[in-house]
């Protein structure tokens, strides 16, 4: 009989099982993996055939607590007892974006380079990261992302810009479920008109 059979959700849409592998005089072939809704319930249908001692169940759905149950088979169709049940519940999904990051500024260090700094963004589980986005122009409107710093950064720098260049920029957080915040507000920044370290030397003589 399989032993130590554990199940495990792992998102609202799967939820992963594991059990001690059988013994046969012969060789086990395969497990039968049978599974109901519902914390208690008692009306088991198959769903799995494994070879091995591990099953990804992913025809769950949210919220929802299943039990699981498993056999052993052999060669000859012999059958195995039923493994010990084992109940899992998928969680909620998260929809609940995070706030929107707020103070971003832009400025100009070089006449290549623009950093931008913002407020960290909250969010209901976890902020996973930024989506940094730029156009070209003063108020402009056709944004593209350029950069998505992850985890709790919250500067950038942004660099191989154009001399003497405006910039705006936008910047909205995400969360491991990919929702999305609000853009910030949008900051601009120009670059500097002269590269840092061009200097022009004139040596003069006379006579």
């Amino acid at each position: 009989t399989p032993a130590g059979l554990g199940a495990t959700a792992i998102s609202a849409s799967k939820i992963n099982l594991a059990w001690t592998a059988s013994t046969d005089n012969v060789g086990v072939t395969a497990y039968r993996v049978e599974r109901c809704q519902g914390a208690g319930c008692s009306t088991f249908a198959e769903i799995a055939t494994p070879a091995g001692t591990t099953f990804a169940d992913t025809s769950v759905v949210a919220s929802t607590s299943y039990s699981y149950r498993v056999r052993a088979t052999d060669a000859a169709a012999n059958l195995s007892a039923y493994s010990n049940t084992a109940s899992a519940t998928t969680p909620t999904p998260d929809t609940v974006a995070p706030s929107a990051p707020t103070g971003l500024t832009a400025t100009a260090s070089s006449s290549s380079q623009i950093n931008l700094t913002w407020t960290t963004s909250t969010d209901n589980v976890a902020v996973t990261g930024y989506l940094l986005e730029r156009c070209q122009g003063l108020s402009c409107t056709t944004f593209a992302q350029i950069a998505a710093p992850a985890g709790a950064g919250t500067s950038f720098g942004d660099t191989g810009l154009i001399v003497s260049t405006t910039y705006g920029y936008r910047v909205r957080a995400t969360d491991a479920a990919g929702n999305l915040s609000a853009y910030s507000p949008v900051a601009y920044a120009t670059t500097a008109s002269t590269p840092l370290g061009l200097v022009a030397a004139y040596t003069f003589s006379e006579g």
